[in-house]
């Protein structure tokens, strides 16, 4: 039992700590931008790298952890995560901080994919679902937190003290890690497959150098890119039917449960994700709110999701589990429809009203998807498949920083607006117009959730 308790423990704090460091993060990201100079899209590369090498990670990190032992993995993250955030902190060179956030990125990997493959590999059945509900309450009160924090650090001291938020977690962290008395999984002996790995790592890493590099060296490299992203792909793609021990069981994507939760996650933190990059820049440079402010707008969506979270088993039994999706993804659309109106002069109390309802959508997308993307799965592939679900969430997040950014800068260009020059009336105008293109995602979203089987709540 005690054993049991050291094992949620670990793994919430690990779901804390990744997601209150993106968003205390994304919190400071104005005031970054103002100390370096440098654009929005170029600052958006603070947050992009560690999310690149999270993505690209994910399958070799689920790989490993079915092979490996737990408890080791828990703490090399734990340890590689402090020491990196610490550094970041003490940093004030843009490049030193960059290769700091690449290397976190392994680490928020590592965090982040143990959490749902150690649930249903070592809790019992009866309490997994409790179990996951514990975990995606943990996430959301990182991402709560970290803005709070994060909004009231920079307004006090500076950006780099946001770094520092999660030393106490991450402590903690490695004490509950050394605590555990775990059984290496039974497997038989494989040999890890290096190859698939770097292909993986090579698809993954040149679809998102495409999408940057095009804007500031020109198309015909990201066109390159492209090139190389789409050779990586189908080398990736024989490597794992070939392959005896494979990165990734390509039959996976057969479970239709499975892969339309896969693309799911992906759609949603495409639209979170990315607008949630954009709000502090409406907060702030657009409304004129000081950090504190936004950091308690910011907080307002996961807040409701951690309120939540407890009734998610309520929920899913009462109405099921895929009517449960299809609701998450509905308040989504509908959010996203009223942060398209956000303009200069809009109430306070409607801005509430937005996040509230983001806040809804998440607390019911993000539980039902977890439970039926997860009940697809044998307890074999635990840690492969959440590997894949972890990877479409990062692959969101890293998508919808970097095309938002992207999207944003691109309607000022179109105007021959400078974004440092920019006025008030124009900036906002391109967030709606960003917000707009979100809302067509999320009902996107909404339309595939339609598309899975009925399942009961576990």
């Amino acid at each position: 039992m005690q054993n049991e308790k050291a094992l949620r423990w670990a793994i919430n704090i690990a779901a804390l700590v990744v997601l209150m460091d993106l968003s205390a993060v994304n919190i400071a990201m104005p005031e970054m931008r103002a100390y370096f100079g440098y654009s929005v899209s170029f600052i958006s590369l603070v947050l992009m790298i560690s999310m690149l090498t999270a993505t690209s990670s994910a399958l070799i990190i689920g790989k490993i952890s079915q092979l490996f032992s737990p408890k080791i993995l828990l703490i090399i993250g734990f340890s590689i995560f402090g020491l990196t955030t610490f550094l970041s902190g003490i940093s004030h060179h843009f490049s030193f901080l960059l290769v700091l956030r690449f290397i976190q990125g392994f680490a928020e990997s590592t965090l982040y994919v143990v959490g749902p493959a150690l649930i249903k590999r070592y809790i019992s059945s009866n309490k997994q679902a409790t179990a996951y509900g514990q975990w995606m309450m943990s996430t959301g009160i990182g991402i709560s937190i970290g803005p709070l924090i994060g909004g009231y650090l920079v307004a006090w001291f500076s950006w780099s003290a946001v770094f520092f938020i999660n030393i106490p977690f991450v402590l903690l962290g490695l004490w509950f890690s050394t605590k555990l008395k775990l059984d290496i999984p039974k497997t038989i002996k494989e040999q890890f497959d290096t190859i698939g790995a770097f292909l993986s790592f090579g698809f993954l890493g040149s679809i998102i150098a495409a999408v940057n590099v095009g804007k500031q060296m020109g198309w015909a490299i990201a066109i390159l890119f492209l090139a190389l992203a789409v050779f990586f792909f189908i080398a990736f793609l024989y490597r794992e039917k070939k392959c005896k021990f494979p990165i990734l069981h390509l039959n996976l994507f057969r479970l239709r449960n499975f892969w339309l939760a896969s693309f799911g996650f992906f759609l949603f933190f495409v639209v979170n994700v990315g607008s949630r990059f954009l709000r502090p820049f409406y907060f702030e440079e657009g409304r004129g709110f000081d950090s504190e402010l936004s950091g308690l707008l910011m907080v307002i969506s996961p807040a409701v999701m951690v309120l939540l979270s407890p009734f998610t088993g309520y929920f899913q039994r009462l109405w099921g589990v895929k009517n449960v999706v299809i609701l998450g993804n509905l308040f989504l659309f509908i959010s996203m429809i009223l942060f398209s109106f956000w303009a200069q002069d809009s109430s306070l109390q409607f801005l509430i009203i937005s996040m509230l309802l983001l806040g809804i959508a998440m607390g019911f997308f993000y539980p039902a998807a977890t439970t039926i993307g997860m009940q697809a799965l044998s307890n074999a592939n635990s840690g492969m498949g959440s590997a894949v679900i972890s990877s479409s969430k990062s692959m969101g997040k890293l998508i919808g920083v970097l095309v938002f950014a992207f999207l944003f800068s691109s309607f000022l260009e179109k105007l021959h607006i400078n974004i440092d020059t920019a006025l008030i009336p124009e900036r906002i105008a391109a967030i709606q117009f960003v917000f707009q293109i979100a809302a067509g995602i999320s009902f996107l979203a909404l339309l595939f959730s339609f598309f899975f089987q009925k399942n009961k709540a576990v």
